[in-house]
């Protein structure tokens, strides 16, 4: 169900999980991926302080997903599910425009890396 019917997911799920704890018990949580909940970290990040040491901060986090093999389609949507779960109701709506927008010019354009910044 964690791996929303995807076998990959679901067995970097299974790698994280093994790692945190082997052999498996009944109550042991479902570990999610270190690079999701890196993501996750760094939507906390955003939404908590806005300055331009954060900025740095978050350009340096986007850059080492992207050099850990994470398609930047799949961190902005990622980002944005978390950045969801933490704006008010009347940001939301903004926040979802503003990432459907850049994550179309990120397929049409060339650096992937700017249209990330940009959102």
């Amino acid at each position: 169900e964690a791996s929303k019917r995807n076998l990959r997911r679901a067995l970097l799920m299974l790698e994280a999980t093994k790692v945190q704890q082997y052999p498996f018990v009944d109550t042991q949580s479902i570990q999610l991926p270190d690079w999701e909940m890196y993501i996750t970290q760094l939507a906390k990040e955003i939404a908590q302080e806005q300055s331009p040491q954060k900025l740095l901060r978050a350009r340096e986090m986007l850059y080492e997903l992207l050099t850990n093999c994470i398609p930047a389609p799949i961190i902005m949507q990622t980002l944005t599910r978390e950045l969801m779960k933490l704006l008010d109701d009347e940001l939301k709506h903004e926040a979802a425009y503003w990432s459907a927008f850049y994550e179309h010019r990120m397929v049409t354009g060339s650096k992937e890396i700017f249209h990330l910044e940009a959102f």
